[in-house]
């Protein structure tokens, strides 16, 4: 699995949190800014994205902050708009486990043979990094809650601790998705090792 084109599925997202944090013109400005790009390019991505649940979560989340935000200036969905994007991110992902199809699998299959998909290390492997993601996220809505009712707690250091948990997400999404699984049976030679 590339954990490039993994990322490349959640621009959107990046997006919006980069666009939000950077200190030009006044906040709202800002966000409306990043939820227009943001639906820019989940149009885009419509066209050749991989379909799967982060795509049409990202679809459904940037349509309703684009009309409650930048068409109704709705103030509770703006005050809390970091926390909905956290929740709606940890409900696709652990959405995707809890329907079988943990979310990685619409990226890993891009680069593993067909005869693959089905074979347990694969699946267990995409399980794994996809219970990662849902506690990334889960960490997240846990952030954002704290940014919520403790405002006395640095933005600095909240920001610095989500944005650390994001690098190791990535590193550890490809690391694991490279290496091979010490539980596979040494009997399946190059088939457990394909499945990887």
């Amino acid at each position: 699995m590339n954990p490039l084109g993994m990322i490349i599925s959640f621009a959107p997202w990046l997006v919006l949190k980069i666009l939000t944090s950077v200190p030009f013109s006044d906040p709202l400005t800002r966000l409306k800014t990043a939820l227009v790009i943001a639906i820019l390019i989940c149009l885009y991505q419509s066209r050749k994205a991989v379909k799967g649940f982060i795509f049409w979560g990202s679809i459904s989340f940037f349509t309703f902050s684009f009309v409650t935000v930048v068409l109704m200036t709705n103030m509770w969905v703006i005050g809390h708009l970091g926390l909905l994007s956290q929740l709606t991110m940890a409900g696709i992902v652990w959405g995707s486990i809890l329907f079988g199809r943990p979310f990685t699998l619409d990226y890993a299959k891009q680069y593993v043979p067909r005869e693959f998909w089905t074979h347990p290390v694969f699946l267990r492997k995409n399980y794994m990094i996809t219970g990662v993601w849902g506690c990334y996220f889960l960490l997240g809505i846990a952030i954002n809650q704290i940014r919520i009712y403790e405002p006395q707690v640095s933005h600095l250091l909240l920001e610095a601790l989500d944005n650390a948990s994001m690098l190791a997400i990535i590193f550890f999404t490809s690391y694991a998705s490279k290496r091979r699984s010490a539980s596979a049976p040494s009997g399946e030679g190059q088939d457990a090792q394909a499945a990887d």
